[in-house]
């Protein structure tokens, strides 16, 4: 196993690797290249060092102290004077401190190539960054990347723009969905086609300080939050978005960011250095909705100027919520929640369609089951009726496989009578029959709910008469199904009627719908005769 020595002081002002100092002892794992070698540290953490600055010692010769070394090191031998001029003028020409006659570029030592993935959170409150880096690499040289970035712009003459924003994750390299999409005020710096992006302009301020620059552990906190690479980036302006002044920014590295300005003066200079000092390339006539690129020009291609006018008028016409009135003749009429004389004038009859096969269905299905009409159908299946009778579908309700649970089609019927915008009681006359059911005698009750039923538009009158015979067959089986005159009474109560304006007092109001209905089922055919 082979030891490697340090010959001399690898300072703080290096261009490139991990500062150590004379006399620091490491393993050798890798002579990488004729000027750097790959070394493994005391803390089991690998690094690269100077060939130049190191040498190799056997496991047992290595002296008892680093004073051995020291004076090894300094001895007049010519061949230590020749190396110690070599690294003198390698540490001048990498602190950027050269002279005429100082050795060429090609002398100074060259780091092995590095592959950086950079990944970072704009989350203010996060103190540390996550960087992906070559594994041979250390956690300091992981920090390089973002700290050469700002050593850049702490400099006036890399410095391009410096400005606050608000920035927002939309979507990740590869078109994953960002876990976080708010907006982050945020202090945007552009240096040497990237764009840094600082907590605030306060920490910008500290790092610009030669101090924090120079200190690893103040500059890692005075780092960027994150950073944008704008060269084979593609810029587009969100024009209809509900902020104004927002740009999005999209590359295959970094993913799709947008970026709001505070002023109109601030957008046209931001777009402006961004499109004349980076690699970055406009799309005109973006929309807010964060797709790519390629999919507005897949709509150019597949339609053509005609259809996306009309396409274009149409989006903003519904994106105004007209009443469905204003859309006769521009979409499919639906049938629940449709008033009950548009329907049978559609249909041309006074018993809706719906309503004569949904009861024919429960009554072959059986009417002993236990809670008919009490109890709930599952209401996605429930749903499903009400979707596809909008639709016109072909439905059979007498399919038991389909409709497994008789309470499904017991709950499309009470649907449809809730969505009826005018109940079968109409508002105007459900005052007349509270009053009348409420009169002490009956035969008083029993005219006046006669008179009353008898001037029910047509309409009415006929579907109230279907559904009022269908529940007597209901409560004729009683003692099976449970459901006695009073609990149907209590379940289409508040289903046949309602008022347009409900009064403070519902509960009172309840007790009077559930007597009318209970008083229509006892006396139905007098009522109805």
């Amino acid at each position: 196993m082979a030891f490697v020595v340090a010959l001399f002081d690898y300072g703080e002002g290096a261009a490139f690797g991990t500062p150590f100092r004379e006399g620091d002892v490491f393993r050798l794992i890798e002579k990488s290249n004729e000027e750097w070698w790959k070394v493994e540290r005391k803390d089991k953490k690998i690094m690269y060092v100077p060939k130049k600055f190191v040498e190799v010692r056997d496991l047992s010769s290595l002296p008892g102290s680093p004073r051995d070394i020291r004076s090894r090191a300094r001895d007049d031998s010519p061949s230590n004077k020749l190396m110690r001029t070599q690294t003198q003028l390698a540490m001048t020409a990498s602190s950027g401190v050269r002279s005429k006659s100082a050795v060429r570029s090609d002398d100074s030592p060259s780091l092995p190539p590095r592959r950086f993935t950079v990944s970072h959170s704009d989350s203010p409150t996060k103190k540390s960054h996550s960087v992906t880096t070559d594994p041979c690499l250390t956690v300091d040289d992981s920090l390089d990347f973002l700290h050469k970035r700002a050593v850049d712009a702490c400099s006036r003459n890399s410095l391009i723009l410096a400005m606050p924003l608000h920035k927002k994750n939309v979507a990740l390299p590869g078109g994953k969905k960002c876990s976080s999409r708010n907006w982050i005020q945020l202090y945007c710096v552009l240096v040497e086609g990237h764009l840094l992006f600082y907590k605030d302009r306060k920490v910008f301020e500290k790092s610009r300080t030669s101090g924090s620059m120079r200190k690893k552990a103040t500059a890692e906190k005075d780092l960027p939050t994150s950073e944008f690479q704008l060269e084979c980036s593609i810029l587009q302006v969100i024009r209809d978005h509900k902020r104004k002044h927002v740009v999005e920014l999209m590359n295959e590295k970094n993913g799709v960011v947008w970026c709001q300005l505070e002023t109109q003066g601030q957008f046209d200079e931001f777009k402006k250095v961004i499109l004349s000092h980076s690699g970055a390339k406009e799309v005109v006539d973006s929309s807010s909705n964060g797709h790519a690129p390629e999919s507005v020009i897949a709509d150019d291609d597949e339609d053509d100027d005609d259809k996306k006018i009309v396409k274009k008028k149409l989006l903003a016409f519904f994106s105004r919520r007209p009443p469905l009135e204003s859309l006769q003749g521009l979409v499919k009429e639906q049938y629940f929640g449709v008033h009950l004389d548009r329907l049978c004038e559609r249909e041309k009859c006074t018993v809706p369609t719906f309503v004569e096969e949904i009861i024919s269905a429960i009554e072959q299905r059986g009417l002993e089951t236990v809670g008919i009409y009490r109890l709930s159908g599952n209401a996605s299946q429930v749903q499903k009726i009400r979707f596809m009778v909008d639709q016109e579908e072909e439905i059979d309700y007498t399919d038991a496989l389909t409709w497994d649970d008789i309470n499904v089609l017991t709950g499309a019927l009470k649907l449809f009578l809730r969505e009826l915008p005018e109940p079968l009681i109409p508002y105007p006359a459900l005052d007349s029959f509270v009053n009348a059911v409420q009169m002490p005698r009956e035969v008083d009750k029993r005219a006046a709910m006669h008179s009353l039923i008898e001037a029910l538009p047509q309409n009415n009158f006929d579907t109230l008469k279907f559904i009022l015979e269908h529940l007597m067959r209901v409560t004729a089986l009683g003692d099976e199904n449970k459901m006695q005159v009073q609990n149907i009474a209590i379940v289409f109560g508040p289903t046949m009627m309602r008022k347009e304006i409900e009064s403070i007092n519902l509960a009172m109001e309840m007790v009077f719908r559930t007597s009318i209905v209970d008083f229509m089922l006892r006396d139905f055919h007098s009522l109805f005769s």
